[in-house]
């Protein structure tokens, strides 16, 4: 039976925009931080994978939000890992409010990579047996993202500074997303808030890469964005958002 794990969290301040709104980077990081709270607690943390000689790494998310959290409210938040294969292994997050609704729900895909090879490695049986997931041959089919009009497309050109790279010595997730979103007009973000979203992280970002984010709004629905970030004119990560307004 698989192990779920259930976590209370605060939204503070600094977790939110200039509409007191939790942003989209600071619940990608508020959903790692109970990911890893999950795996401590299972006895497979971050310091025993590491040890085993991996990492974890995301390659897909997937975000169905019906109310973003302000300042000052309390969550709950479970996460369970739903499902695995001799690669990839599935974990969900429901975040409920003070009213026990769910309010948002994120589909995500892990990985290991190896860290010596910085290549994805089988799933050991002793990292993944604590989860008790259920095992399928299948790999699931995550719906991509759309590629970007560039006719019609807005950039930002970022350089990776040394703060923007974490403990595991790549970019942060929350960092990705924040380029992805950054390349928008202002008055859209402050306007609109994600009913739902897909990333996909296809290659890493180094230290001193210099990283360009495009965004286009799509013609036959402009409620739609798609973005993608490339480097040197390969795709790092990409990203589909629908939106409503706030």
């Amino acid at each position: 039976m698989n192990q779920p794990f259930k976590q209370e969290k605060e939204i503070t301040y600094f977790m939110c925009d200039r509409t007191n709104r939790l942003t989209l980077s600071m619940l990608v990081n508020i959903l790692m931080d109970i990911s890893e709270k999950h795996s401590a607690y299972l006895g497979t943390g971050e310091e025993v994978v590491k040890g085993m000689g991996y990492n974890w790494i995301i390659l897909h998310y997937e975000f169905q939000i019906e109310k973003i959290p302000k300042v000052n409210e309390r969550v709950e938040i479970e996460t369970i890992a739903t499902e695995y294969n001799k690669l990839f292994t599935y974990r969900d997050f429901i975040v409920r409010d003070k009213d026990n609704n769910d309010i948002i729900k994120v589909k995500t895909t892990f990985a290991l990579m190896d860290l010596e090879k910085r290549k994805m490695a089988r799933l050991p049986e002793e990292i993944i047996a604590p989860y008790q997931a259920t095992f399928s041959k299948r790999i699931r089919r995550n719906t991509k993202p759309q590629p970007v009009d560039n006719e019609r497309a807005s950039q930002k050109v970022y350089s990776v500074r040394y703060f923007d790279i974490d403990s595991n010595n790549h970019v942060n997730n929350s960092q990705y997303i924040n380029w992805l979103l950054d390349s928008m007009d202002g008055t859209f973000l402050a306007t609109h808030t994600v009913k739902h979203g897909i990333i996909t992280f296809d290659k890493e970002v180094n230290e001193e890469d210099t990283v360009t984010s495009s965004s286009s709004r799509r013609v036959a629905n402009n409620s739609i964005t798609d973005h993608q970030i490339t480097v040197d004119g390969t795709i790092h990560a990409t990203a589909s958002f629908h939106w409503y307004t706030a």
